[in-house]
């Protein structure tokens, strides 16, 4: 290896180990990312399924109230 190829490599090295860094740390961040839109999701669906039932409940007990 000849002085220019060794210079040029002590210049990429330190770029591509921060590369895969950069690369890591939007792995990780990805990954969080995706949890959260699962675990949002999740709430959502909960949400809506505690809303059907509070319905459910209120018109039977409306029913209930309109009979009495």
């Amino acid at each position: 290896m000849n002085e220019f190829e060794k210079w040029i490599e002590g210049r990429y090295e330190p770029h591509e180990q921060k590369q895969k860094e950069h690369e890591d740390t939007m792995g990780s961040i990805r990954k969080d990312l995706d949890a959260f839109d699962k675990a949002g999701l999740e709430f959502e669906d909960e949400i809506e399924e505690l809303a059907e039932k509070t319905e459910a409940l209120l018109k039977k007990h409306q029913a209930q109230y309109d009979q009495s």
